[in-house]
């Protein structure tokens, strides 16, 4: 799988990339320090992206709007995202998923959540990729 965190914390996007590369070995994680990065990675990446781990709290362009964006795209509108951020109050919650959200973990990251959405997200390709 090849992934995209997006995160304006360093250390988050270290210990998701740890937790990502030791539930998918083999795995290539890219990483965004903020939503405008993101977007450009992922309308320039010649292999693409198979999922992307969004923070909601950003500087620059915030995760849902980022999440908006995506899911907006001609191109981007069914890559699997995942919200991980420390927002667990019901609001954001709600405004998470009217923005397209599939996926949210709560920060920190717990490995067995984050195995199982990458689970989730690869059952969900592989039944895609059959239908087509």
């Amino acid at each position: 799988m090849n992934i995209l965190v997006v995160d304006d914390d360093p250390v988050s996007r270290r210990v998701l990339r740890q937790i990502l590369v030791a539930a998918e070995p083999g795995c290539t994680v890219a990483e965004a320090s903020g939503g405008t990065e993101a977007i450009a990675l992922l309308q320039n990446s010649p292999t693409g992206f198979d999922a992307a781990f969004l923070d909601i709290s950003m500087p620059d362009l915030d995760g849902l709007e980022l999440l908006r964006r995506i899911r907006t795209s001609s191109t981007l509108s069914e890559l699997p995202v995942v919200l991980c951020t420390s927002a667990n109050d019901r609001a954001t919650v709600i405004k998470a998923a009217a923005a397209g959200a599939r996926h949210y973990i709560v920060k920190p990251p717990a490995p067995a959540i984050v195995a199982d959405k990458l689970r989730q997200i690869a059952g969900a390709v592989a039944v895609a990729d059959e239908v087509d």
